[in-house]
């Protein structure tokens, strides 16, 4: 069988159905962690698992039609049209209840499963993820989410905020701190697990660009493969590829950037998400990074500097300070799904296709429950979650 992406989710395949005995071919056109995969923030965090379609979202998204330099952009767009009417519609809060529940449901598992990872050398860490706020409405609104959540967190005044974490030093109007989560290097993340596919059997092809799919064939730069099964996991050009087989999956573009620091002795000790920024500080090896916002942007690449300036000046403001080296600047595309829900299983359309993709924010944090559910749909086994909400049938 074939794995076609070689990002979070598609390394994450290949392990699970390589250590089950699954004969399996990775195929990634460019290297390992290639697409949005590297560049994220690097956060598993089930507290956060609200879909990117919320009543919330939408409005934010209004508001922000006249800033070039808002955290979140949904710009009208002529390749973007129909996945913005289906956004619309989907930004209704019973969908928000019943899809939060079946995010957290795999967020729970899938931060197991990174602790269990640990040992294959992701650089997993549960140092706890801790959200401040500088806004009384969204701290009142997370508090209640928070509570209801059945998660441990612990609300925060700002004094007992910026004793857990003395780098804060904006104006902030409390905290709330998730002790159990964690971060991981995100480009570590993936080169660790597509090693470790590659012990357990799998053949990790990197530089091959997959062209078209068949009822029979994948066909690619480097010639044509026959499998009985593939797994499409090619993160924001997933639409393309499946549409070729006739499945229609509406994922697009939702371009994200990080700004990567030199780290100083007074960097945050845990990864900090600054709510109502849309970005979060992590400190990783060697660097502190700030990641986030979101545009949806197609297959679109090209950098927003305004949009990347307003993130150094968030993070400056929560740090104290904005005279900083900066090591490097991304910019990436997230897959995203209009309803805002990840998008996992088998369509009826073509029996012989797995898709995983449509993850947004959430891909680096899902990828370890994601491979696992992929690998039971592959050999036929009842998948540990339901996955009907996830159905890539929903669409049609």
């Amino acid at each position: 069988m074939v794995v076609v992406g070689g990002g979070a989710i598609g390394v994450s395949a290949a392990y699970e159905l390589a250590r089950r005995g699954v004969r399996v071919t990775l195929l990634e056109r460019g290297a390992l962690a290639a697409g949005c995969s590297s560049g994220n923030a690097g956060l598993v965090c089930p507290s956060h698992s609200r879909p990117l379609a919320t009543p919330a979202t939408l409005a934010e998204g209004v508001r922000a039609l006249l800033r070039s330099d808002s955290p979140l952009s949904i710009r009208p767009r002529r390749d973007t049209l129909t996945w913005l009417a289906r956004f619309a519609s989907a930004c209704r809060s019973g969908h928000v209840e019943r899809a939060t529940d079946a995010i957290r449901s795999l967020s729970v598992a899938s931060l197991a499963m990174h602790a269990e990872l640990a040992a294959l050398g992701t650089g997993f860490q549960r140092s706890g993820i801790l959200s401040i706020y500088e806004s009384n409405a969204r701290f009142a609104d997370d508090r209640r989410e928070a509570e209801l959540s059945g998660l441990t967190a612990h609300v925060l005044s700002p004094g007992e905020t910026c004793a857990l974490e003395p780098a804060v030093r904006g104006a902030i109007v409390g905290g709330i701190f998730f002790p159990d989560e964690g971060h991981v290097d995100p480009l570590r993340y993936v080169q660790a697990i597509g090693e470790a596919a590659a012990s357990a059997g799998a053949d990790v092809q990197t530089g091959v660009e997959v062209r078209s799919l068949t009822s029979q064939t994948v066909e690619t730069s480097g010639g044509s493969l026959r499998p009985r099964t593939v797994v499409l996991a090619a993160g924001a050009w997933t639409s393309r590829l499946a549409r070729s087989l006739g499945v229609s999956v509406p994922i697009t573009g939702g371009k994200g950037y990080h700004v990567d620091f030199a780290p100083t002795g007074d960097d945050p000790r845990v990864p900090i998400l600054i709510q109502g920024a849309r970005s979060a500080l992590t400190p990783l090896a060697g660097r502190l990074r700030v990641a986030g916002t979101l545009e949806v942007a197609g297959l679109d690449l090209g950098r927003n500097e305004a949009r990347i300036e307003a993130m150094r000046r968030g993070a400056a403001r929560v740090l104290g300070h904005g005279d900083r080296e900066v090591i490097d600047v991304w910019a990436g595309l997230r897959p995203c799904a209009p309803d805002g829900l990840p998008v996992i299983g088998r369509p009826a359309a073509a029996p012989s296709l797995v898709i995983a993709t449509g993850h947004a924010m959430k891909g680096l944090s899902l990828a370890p429950v994601t491979g696992r559910l992929v690998a039971e749909l592959v050999r036929g086994d009842t998948p540990s979650h339901d996955l009907g909400l996830f159905s890539p049938d929903r669409f049609s």
